[in-house]
C-alpha cells in the first residue's frame, strides 16, 4: 500500500499541496467566522453560526470533490492483475506512450506503463501487476518464472 500512495502522490503531488492549503484554510476561517459569531451575536449568534458552517462547508466540499473527481485513485484500492503479456504497442500520446496487453483470465486489458517497464518484459511473459484501478497505470511489475 505504501508504494501505492507513494506513486500517487509522486503524480499529483501539486494538486494534494493546493487542495490541503485550500483545506486548512478554509477550516481556519470557518474557527474565525463562529468565535467572531459567537462574542457579537448573542441572540441570533447561533443561527449565523449554522449559515457560516452550512456555507463554508459548502465551498470545502466543492473543493474536495474537484480534487476526488480528477483523482479518484486517491479514494480507492490497488488493483493486482495477474496473468500473461499478451502484446506490446507504441502509441503517439505523449502522456503514456507505452502500453501492455495482458490477459487475466478470459479478458485482455490494455495498461499503461513505464519506459523501463516496457523494454523489461517480453511477450507470453506471466506477469503479477499492481495498477491504478481508474487510470489503468501500472506503479508495480514483476515478471513471474
Amino acid at each position: 500500500m505504501l508504494n501505492y500512495y507513494r506513486y500517487l502522490w509522486k503524480i499529483s503531488w501539486p494538486e494534494v499541496i493546493m487542495t490541503s492549503i485550500i483545506s486548512v484554510f478554509l477550516l481556519v476561517r470557518l474557527i474565525e467566522k463562529v468565535r467572531h459569531d459567537l462574542k457579537q451575536y448573542k441572540k441570533w449568534g447561533r443561527l449565523f453560526i449554522i449559515l457560516r458552517v452550512g456555507f463554508w462547508s459548502v465551498i470545502l466540499g466543492a473543493y474536495l470533490l474537484m480534487f476526488s473527481l480528477d483523482n479518484p485513485d486517491w479514494f480507492e484500492h490497488p488493483k493486482e492483475i495477474q496473468g500473461e503479456l499478451q502484446g506490446k504497442s507504441l502509441s503517439n500520446s505523449q502522456d503514456n506512450p507505452y502500453s501492455l496487453q495482458v490477459q487475466e483470465g478470459t479478458q485482455t486489458l490494455s495498461l499503461w506503463v513505464d519506459y523501463r517497464t516496457y523494454k523489461t518484459v517480453n511477450l507470453g511473459d506471466q506477469v503479477k501487476i499492481k495498477v491504478l484501478p481508474n487510470c489503468l497505470e501500472v506503479y508495480q511489475c514483476e515478471v513471474l518464472p
